[in-house]
């Protein structure tokens, strides 16, 4: 797990951010249970603005702004977006959604 660190305009001045790259599998998990829905019929994605706001939550280790979920609400769309693009480029949902069903999918082409 890196520290990775990157600038963003906030209220007008260049300020850095820094986050984790990678966090502990289970803490994952924990973020995908809270957003997820594996229910036949369901679309498995039940809400990903819980799955972005618990990453960056989890990941973000400085920041311009108080970080916790006050202190992101209160940012303007315009910063979290440019700070959450970074972030989440490290945490690709899709990718974990394929990968995580695969097993899955591989069983069901077994059945007859």
């Amino acid at each position: 797990m890196a520290i990775v660190k990157f600038t963003v305009k906030f209220k007008g001045i260049d300020e850095e951010v820094e986050f984790e790259d990678d966090m502990a599998f289970g803490k994952f998990e924990e973020i995908i249970k809270k957003c997820s829905n594996f229910r036949e019929g369901t679309n498995p994605v039940q809400n990903v603005q819980v799955y972005r706001r618990e990453v960056l939550l989890n990941t973000l280790k400085k920041a311009p702004f108080e970080i916790s979920e006050a202190g992101i609400n209160g940012l303007g769309y315009k910063e979290v977006t440019q700070i959450a693009e970074t972030v989440l480029d490290a945490y690709p949902l899709g990718n974990y959604l394929s990968q995580m069903m695969k097993p899955f999918e591989e069983s069901l082409k077994k059945i007859p």
